[in-house]
């Protein structure tokens, strides 16, 4: 257990109980050897242990790669062509598409694509109602703590734009 070694750059010296000792030139190469096999076995073992990174990175490739953009936009995408403006029939949504989806989508597949634009437009408009939301109180909570008319007027005058389209679809919905 007291034993300690030592690698400088040409010989191997072992201390053992305060004595110092040279080894054998033959056993001195045949060490060298051993170190580069267990290099070579720390490669692989760093690249075993690499593996589930690289697997996670390769799937998370192939993912992107088979994941197309959908076939509309709820705003106008001169990059992807998707200019052309469209409208949901249930909902009256508009959305954008390129010059081909007309001739792609028809029937069954142009009402799949439209209840995709209506559950994405309508997804949209409640998170920005939450924000507003959350603003609106934001800025009542600064008014009362800081005594500021300013901020209560902000807070009044704030349209809420989002959570009256949301107020609409939700009448919508209920058929009312």
């Amino acid at each position: 257990l007291n034993t300690f070694f030592f690698f400088p750059l040409g010989s191997v010296h072992s201390f053992s109980n305060g004595r110092a000792g040279y080894s054998h030139p033959n056993q001195h190469r045949q060490s060298g050897h051993e170190r580069e096999e267990e290099r070579g076995d720390g490669g692989f073992s760093m690249f075993i242990q690499l593996m589930p990174i690289i697997v996670l990175i390769l799937v998370s490739l192939l993912s992107q790669l088979m994941v197309s953009n959908p076939p509309y936009a709820l705003y106008p995408r001169p990059s992807t062509g998707q200019t052309i403006k469209m409208q949901t029939e249930n909902l009256g949504v508009i959305y954008y598409v390129n010059k081909d989806f007309r001739n792609e989508y028809k029937g069954v597949s142009i009402q799949k694509v439209e209840k995709s634009v209506e559950e994405d437009y309508v997804s949209n408009i409640r998170n920005n109602c939450w924000k507003e939301r959350q603003q609106k109180t934001d800025l009542l909570h600064a008014a009362k703590v800081y005594r500021d008319d300013r901020l209560q007027k902000k807070a009044d005058s704030m349209t809420m734009d989002n959570c009256k389209e949301l107020e609409r679809l939700t009448s919508l919905y209920r058929g009312g």
